[in-house]
């Protein structure tokens, strides 16, 4: 039998709750980490797409979206600048 796992973005998952949401994913072999966005913290969101390996990350600032992009391309992501046309892809996934 196929195992399900739940997929889900986590917005903001450099803060507070969204770490603790990603730890709630660590500790649940049932969910899947889709998408991840943050506002300017990428060392952490680095961090965590390594780990999770989601499909999809945004970054609300520029500057900073493109040095992510640079950092990850070794890796099959997507990043994006957080606008809100990449809110409704990531509530979307």
């Amino acid at each position: 039998m196929k195992e399900y796992r739940k997929k889900i973005a986590v917005l903001g998952s450099t803060g507070s709750i969204g770490t603790q949401t990603l730890d709630v994913v660590r500790a649940n072999g049932d969910l899947e980490v889709e998408a991840l966005s943050a506002g300017s913290n990428i060392d952490l969101l680095e961090q965590q797409i390594r780990e999770f390996r989601p499909k999809l990350a945004a970054v609300y600032h520029e500057e900073k979206a493109v040095q992510l992009r640079e950092r990850l391309r070794d890796m099959d992501v997507s990043c994006l600048l957080y606008t809100s046309d990449a809110a409704d892809d990531l509530i979307g996934v």
